[in-house]
């Protein structure tokens, strides 16, 4: 093994896992179209490894006590996703395809909290910036979708497999260096996860409010899964696709970059309500036009739909007890971010043949009872 800075390490895996994650999340769907895999097997796909992924951050997360046992977990997690897209090189049947692909979702979903374990550590071990080093995974996003789009373009669909896999590579490799200094083997809680994420879902306002957030994150699942396949379909070039999708990350990095200064007046429900307007106006906007520069435009509201609600749910979160604080993600990444997400990718799966660009204008429609949950919950902002 080798040994890196705490601050280098966290900063490289941040790079990495959202180069991959940048790659995956808008072109996974369309490089298995190109396998012969149907557009509703890919929204069938998409979900169960949604609900999959809600499995794992809720078993697994919950269990992870140590700094050792988390660095542990990640070379274990990072060995298991290369060898599956590795694995695809050599078996492509549908039955391999899904399966590999539920299970890279199993596998992956718990490496984005993870980063975030192990630099809360280093926020407190050595008084980390952890925003500014978590705006090099945004970054990296948008990195590694603009650069796969444009080597589609030149060497075809099999572009992304050969990338994601030598990322995977690259950060599994990572995943085996020292930290210097050494996380701090302390336990995050004293609380029994299971029954601490029971006794607050039995309250209402906790219900409530994974509705609103699930609701708002989940209707960009028809976006995540069909957007790229639809907008292939119009004509637009993978270059183009791979930009709009980078704009929208890059409308997300700014706003996570100047969020104290913009919303420090704003109520949690009032980032809520902007989110769901910005939401309704990009999916129909979505639905309407196959003008790349309006879509260019309009794209920017990402900031909004994603990154303004995702700050209210930890504003949210934030205000909660200090033993509680590690429940409330695991609720918020698991039904918000996983479960809910899945039900909407799932019904988008069902819809899309027929709808084709119609299903953005779904998916704003199933925004509007929000505005109903907004308005009866009942929280301290």
């Amino acid at each position: 093994m080798f040994t890196l800075s705490a601050k280098t390490w966290l900063t490289t895996y941040f790079i990495n896992f959202y180069f991959i994650w940048g790659i995956f999340l808008p072109f996974w769907g369309i490089w298995l179209t190109g396998q012969g895999v149907t557009t509703e097997q890919v929204g069938l796909l998409f979900s169960i490894g949604l609900v999959l992924r809600f499995v794992s951050n809720l078993t697994i997360l919950p269990q992870v006590s140590s700094g050792s046992a988390t660095l542990r977990l990640i070379r274990i997690l990072a060995c298991i996703t290369l060898l599956c897209f590795a694995t695809l090189f050599y078996l492509n049947d549908y039955f391999w395809l899904a399966l590999f692909t539920i299970l890279v979702n199993f596998t992956m979903a718990p490496l984005m909290p993870l980063g975030d374990i192990v630099g809360s550590r280093l926020v407190q071990q050595i008084g980390l910036d952890y925003g500014r080093v978590r705006l090099w995974g945004s970054l990296s996003f948008i990195a590694g979708s603009t650069i796969v789009g444009w080597l589609i373009v030149d060497y075809g669909l099999q572009a992304i497999l050969i990338l994601i896999t030598l990322i995977c590579a690259v950060l599994w490799v990572l995943a085996l260096a020292q930290l210097n200094p050494s996380l701090e083997d302390k336990s995050d809680s004293n609380i029994t996860p299971k029954t601490s994420l029971l006794s607050i879902l039995k309250q209402p306002e906790v219900i409530i409010f994974l509705l609103i957030v699930g609701s708002i994150q989940g209707s960009h699942g028809a976006y995540y899964a069909f957007s790229t396949i639809y907008w292939d379909s119009l004509g637009i070039s993978g270059s183009a696709i791979a930009w709009l999708w980078a704009i929208s990350v890059f409308a997300e990095v700014i706003i996570l970059r100047f969020n104290t200064k913009i919303f420090a007046r704003w109520t949690i429900k009032q980032m809520l309500l902007l989110g769901v307007c910005g939401g309704i106006i990009r999916w129909w906007v979505l639905s309407a036009t196959d003008n790349v520069y309006l879509l260019g435009l309009v794209q920017t509201l990402h900031a909004l739909t994603f990154a303004v609600t995702h700050l209210a749910a930890m504003r949210y979160i934030s205000q909660q007890d200090a033993s509680k604080l590690v429940a409330y993600q695991s609720l918020y990444s698991g039904v918000a971010l996983g479960l809910l997400m899945a039900l909407f990718t799932y019904i988008a799966g069902l819809s899309y043949d027929s709808l084709q660009g119609d299903l953005f204008l779904l998916s704003a429609l199933l925004l509007t009872p929000v505005f109903i949950l907004i308005k009866m919950w009942k929280v301290n902002s």
